[in-house]
């Protein structure tokens, strides 16, 4: 069924194989959003539910993580540890290309986040398609320090978790009264403020765009801000936050294959669990 609503999927590398799992219960129950608004590793995941392809997103991950075409510390120095190009090449028979067809004949509308390297702002692409949409996903994805800023449309950008961590605002702001938030962190995590040599590092590697520097400084202050907002929203019925039960522990880019295929099997667990009060949420 699709339902006049907005499905909002927040980013955080590897740990995105829980939104993985997530979505792909979605798909399996039929469940489809108006509009699916994705950051970093949730632009990746969004774009396969939109396009309705079951288990992609979990596939490459599990089957594809010891490729060194797709990622090597090897290649650390020249920013590009994870090769995103990978992700929209054609690898065989055992590879499961990207459905754009079926992506642009979906009734939902898709929303990829990043992060202006030149203004320190969100920037929002609205149904890319095409080499825009390749382009797109990858600035949303591309980590600060270990990515080299994509060139979009919209000028130089990276990771969109940079100003604008779990994107429910921009479900606001689409006109949207039913939201559904799949966090990638339990409730009652909350981030750090930057340590001082951090901020050094955001003011030295980034010295030729210091306000998207100081974006990334003030980071975790934006994020809890978020998280807070978040929770009250769903306390108040005015949102449904999917999120995990239980810290995620896993690391950014993970390199054990088993944690990789427990965590996607978590989400889908855990997003049967929630089924039942998402559906009671959406169609109240």
């Amino acid at each position: 069924m699709l339902y006049n609503a907005a499905l909002v999927l927040e980013g955080g590398a590897f740990r995105g194989q829980y939104t993985a799992g997530i979505v792909d219960t979605f798909l399996a129950h039929h469940i489809e959003f108006r509009s699916v608004i994705g950051v970093s590793a949730g632009s990746l995941c969004g774009v396969n539910f939109v396009s309705k392809q079951y288990g992609r997103a979990a596939n490459i991950n599990i089957n594809h993580r010891h490729d060194r075409k797709y990622i090597s510390m090897t290649r650390i120095f020249r920013k590009q540890i994870i090769n995103l190009n990978y992700l929209f090449e054609d690898h065989g028979y055992s590879w499961q290309n990207f459905n754009e067809a079926a992506y642009r004949r979906s009734a939902s509308h898709f929303t990829a986040v990043a992060t202006s390297v030149e203004s320190g702002k969100t920037v929002l692409f609205n149904d890319p398609v095409s080499d825009e949409l390749t382009v797109a996903l990858k600035a949303s994805s591309s980590m600060p320090f270990l990515s080299e800023p994509q060139r979009t449309s919209q000028g130089p950008c990276l990771d969109g978790g940079i100003t604008d961590s779990i994107p429910y605002d921009v479900a606001q702001q689409q006109g949207y009264d039913k939201i559904v938030v799949v966090r990638t962190r339990d409730v009652n995590y909350r981030k750090k403020p930057s340590s001082k040599p951090v901020k050094e590092l955001y003011r030295r590697f980034y010295k030729d765009y210091p306000v998207f520097a100081e974006a990334g400084i003030m980071r975790p202050v934006r994020y809890n801000q978020q998280v807070n907002q978040i929770n009250k929203l769903a306390k108040d019925g005015q949102l449904y936050n999917v999120a995990p039960k239980s810290p995620i522990k896993i690391k950014r880019v993970e390199g054990n294959v088993k944690k990789i295929r427990r965590l996607y099997e978590r989400g889908k667990k855990e997003g049967e669990e929630y089924l039942p009060g998402l559906i009671r949420y959406l169609e109240n």
